[in-house]
């Protein structure tokens, strides 16, 4: 079988989402963030404000079936010292480059039947186009598997990790009763124990919400009132707006409240893409109630919804920390590692990095400041 390999236009990115969908049904990408609606919400989003060059590179097989994507961009960075480097990115995210939403594992999507082919003919495409290293930033282990053996043996390419960050994944197949005991006694009791008294003192319920504006709303305040800054800049309330009117196949908005007294105390932006739901963010009154801990108790809430709905595998809390300690990792669910990767393939640049494992290392942030590196 012939693939041909096509660059991609905006307008074509724009049209793109049923074969998109389709195709993204057959691989292994991420059915959230790598799907059609994150993917093209972001890029209306942030492809002006950061000067973005669309990459988008589309496979097709000889009966012109779309068989893979690359969503890339390019980004041409001037040193101080005048040295432009040409940077690959993926779609989604903008290492270096400026603040927006946080997009994760992240990757090409491939047909799955056809992984090799359409692979050796991407990889063969970027590599008579003119950059200077490829940044995948928040990549699964899966997603790395895919790309690294095709440009590895297409190309000459250094490897190099910028950042590691942890998520947990908790499993939902199992049955609630016996993830809740498998929890720290202290977890249990702010996630499931303190129902009772949430429930019965301060009138307590679990709600759905279907407003999205209302809820990013709610949602900023309490971030305002906790940490002082809104969760979503107006940027990033643009691109959440955009992102839940376009919905596909398979993805739900799923979010919700804590009501008490009729008050909103806490909401949780969660999102269920395929068969997994992910938990974006969440904002509630840290000091509501002595007893209570609202954003573990809602989470408890969203969590045993998960275990309830048989068509869900997981409940993914992705990667970042809590204000004060790692608190996904008292939830029992499995680690996942997202690595954000450098794969650099001119030659100057790697003597550039070569030379600052030479450098004490008090020098080399001031290196890395000045070159941009």
């Amino acid at each position: 079988m012939s693939f041909t390999v096509r660059r991609l236009s905006e307008a074509d990115f724009l049209s793109l989402e049923d074969n998109w969908g389709e195709l993204l049904k057959h691989s292994d990408a991420d059915p959230l963030f790598m799907s059609w609606a994150w993917q093209v919400s972001w890029w209306e989003t942030w492809n002006r404000e950061l000067e973005l060059e669309l990459l988008l590179l589309g496979v097709y097989d000889q009966c012109s079936e779309l068989v893979g994507l690359a969503p890339l961009y390019l980004k041409s960075v001037r040193t101080p010292v005048g040295w432009r480097v040409s940077r690959l990115h993926v779609i989604g995210n903008a290492w270096k480059l400026g603040p927006t939403v946080r997009t994760e594992y992240v990757g090409l999507i491939v047909d799955r039947r056809y992984q090799e082919p359409v692979m050796s003919q991407l990889i063969d495409y970027l590599a008579g186009f003119a950059w200077d290293e490829m940044i995948v930033a928040d990549a699964s282990p899966r997603s790395m598997n895919l790309l690294e053996p095709a440009l590895s043996q297409r190309m000459s390419i250094a490897r190099l990790v910028r950042s590691e960050a942890e998520g947990v994944l908790v499993p939902v197949e199992s049955g609630f009763r016996w993830w809740l005991e498998r929890l720290g006694k202290n977890t249990r009791l702010k996630a499931y124990n303190r129902r009772a008294v949430f429930e019965r003192e301060v009138a307590g319920e679990y709600v759905p919400w279907e407003d999205p504006e209302s809820f990013l709303q709610h949602l900023n305040q309490f971030h305002c009132e906790r940490w002082g800054k809104p969760c979503f800049d107006g940027h990033a309330v643009s691109f959440h707006r955009a992102f839940l009117s376009r919905l596909g196949s398979g993805q739900i908005a799923r979010l919700s409240a804590l009501k008490a007294k009729g008050q909103i105390v806490s909401v949780l932006y969660d999102v269920q893409a395929g068969n997994r739901v992910y938990n974006l963010q969440a904002g509630f009154m840290e000091d509501f109630h002595p007893k209570l801990s609202l954003g573990t108790l809602h989470l408890g809430y969203a969590i045993e919804g998960a275990f309830d709905d048989a068509a869900v595998m997981g409940y993914d809390l992705l990667a970042g920390s809590g204000k004060n300690t790692f608190y996904k990792s008292r939830f029992k669910g499995e680690k996942v590692v997202f690595t954000t990767v450098e794969y650099v393939r001119s030659p100057v640049l790697k003597l550039a990095y070569g030379a600052r494992a030479c450098l004490p290392q008090q020098f080399v942030s001031s290196v890395n400041r000045f070159f941009r590196l």
